[in-house]
């Protein structure tokens, strides 16, 4: 049997939003915007099914306004979005409509969100770190890894190397007696750069790159001191020395003169491309250290090359 609207009445405290009366008794309340949908007025005949399908239609309606708003504030990712709408009740049904029109609109889009996020977040924080936080909002492993293929490895680097020398100052300034705190000092800001996501042969390039650059002071004690630092983290040298053996051991088999000139030769090549975009002596003994150890000549062999070459 077919029940008859009695009255429609604008609720008080949202004037988009109506109460709807069957038989004189308050049925549900909905978007303003179904009246005109549904051609809801007094009188007219209405059965179960039918209010289903406007009780249906406002819970979408609802969800996709509060899914709006929720993107006003910040850019979401279609998990986040999912998980606020889930967490609201609006069920299965309507999520998935109210997802489609996000992403039809372009409210939604995974892609340029780890290409934003990525390129926000790579000053700060290591490819590790960047990924673990992207996957737990949901982003596919592969759209990651696709979009790490941007970032070069110059430019992670540069950021580890410029959040460990930042480190560096503030640790340097709360030690005391430096010469028996230095190794201290290296090993907070190696657990630091780890815990930022970057990866461990990065870490101690830049950890290596760190103390070469007190070498430019002239300071005799600071000398003193990174030699100290070498002997205490062997560990983090020998883990470089092991992963381009192949390539010192061949280099091995040539004179000690040889191989010095053929690394001064290819340090020197190098050194008048980077001094084309920097004159700071020290960033380019950083840029210049970081090249060569990448082909696999030892720090100590390049620390000895570079510091002819700086003077």
């Amino acid at each position: 049997m077919d029940s008859v609207i009695s009255s429609i009445e604008v609720q008080k405290r949202d004037k988009n939003r109506v109460n709807v009366y069957i038989d004189n008794e308050f049925a549900f309340g909905c978007n303003a915007e179904l009246v005109y949908t549904y051609d809801l007025k007094k009188g007219k005949k209405v059965d179960l099914e039918f209010l289903q399908s406007v009780a249906e239609e406002d819970n979408y309606l609802n969800g996709k306004n509060y899914a709006l708003k929720v993107i006003e504030k910040t850019y979401k990712t279609e998990k986040e979005i999912r998980d606020k709408l889930y967490k609201k009740e609006y069920g299965d049904k309507a999520i998935d409509r109210i997802i489609s029109f996000l992403k039809e609109y372009k409210f939604l889009d995974d892609y340029k969100y780890a290409e934003a996020f990525i390129k926000e977040r790579i000053r700060k924080y290591g490819k590790n770190k960047i990924k673990f936080d992207l996957m737990k909002k949901g982003i596919e492993e592969d759209l990651i890894i696709e979009k790490f293929s941007d970032i070069s490895y110059e430019k992670e680097y540069d950021s580890a190397y410029t959040l460990g020398e930042g480190k560096y100052k503030i640790l340097i300034k709360s030690e005391k007696e430096i010469g028996k705190n230095i190794s201290k000092i290296y090993k907070k800001i190696c657990d630091f750069l780890i815990r930022r996501g970057f990866d461990y042969n990065i870490v101690n390039s830049v950890i290596e790159q760190l103390k070469s650059s007190q070498n430019l002071c002239d300071n005799e004690n600071i000398i003193r001191i990174n030699e100290d630092i070498e002997r205490d983290n062997v560990n983090i040298v020998e883990y470089s020395e092991r992963k381009y053996f192949n390539k010192t051991n061949n280099l091995s088999l040539e004179s000690e003169e040889e191989n010095y000139q053929k690394i001064k030769e290819l340090a020197l090549k190098r050194y008048k491309i980077i001094c084309k975009s920097e004159s700071d002596d020290v960033k380019i003994f950083r840029r210049l250290c970081s090249y060569l150890m990448r082909r696999g000549y030892s720090y100590e062999k390049i620390k000895s090359v570079l510091k002819d070459i700086i003077e």
